[in-house]
């Protein structure tokens, strides 16, 4: 099976008997996770990615982070793609042992203006946008964006030719 196509009855049950329950709580994170492996195991190749994974509450990151390695070591065929600031770095090596690749990278400062400039020009409230707030937000934007980084898990080495 090259991709799912359809979600699994057993998926299905689970979430309408977690509906039925008291308040209908939803699924709870080992259920998830012991589902989507199960869903994923069979198939050839799925990428996961999370942006901003730095945004994760540090309450519920390690648990993110320590399921996501669940799913890529049970699921062969997972792959993962992370982005997140510096600050979670440690985390993500941490809770994803042995299989962590960072690339650091920055935005680059002309794609941010290049961005921005774009998007002023087709604001809809253009008319209360003096060329004062303009000059400040060209100016004051681009210098606050911190470094980015992406952090990709379970990626195979390519194989040298030799």
């Amino acid at each position: 099976m090259d991709a799912l196509e359809m979600v699994p009855t057993e998926i299905k049950e689970a979430f309408r008997e977690a509906e039925r329950e008291v308040g209908g709580r939803g699924l709870k994170v080992l259920e998830t996770v012991k589902l989507l492996t199960r869903a994923l195991t069979p198939v050839k190749r799925t990428f996961i990615c999370i942006d901003a994974v730095d945004e994760c509450s540090d309450k519920h990151l390690s648990q993110l982070l320590t399921s996501l390695h669940t799913v890529s070591q049970t699921s062969p065929g997972v792959r993962l793609f992370i982005t997140g600031r510096p600050h979670v770095r440690s985390a993500v090596e941490k809770y994803l042992p042995g299989s962590v690749h960072v690339i650091p990278f920055s935005p680059n400062s002309d794609d941010i203006r290049e961005y921005l400039e774009m998007r002023l020009e087709h604001d809809l409230d253009s008319e209360e946008m003096s060329p004062s707030l303009k000059a400040d937000i060209m100016k004051c934007i681009p210098e606050r964006i911190p470094d980015v980084y992406v952090i990709a898990n379970s990626i195979p080495e390519v194989p040298s030719n030799r």
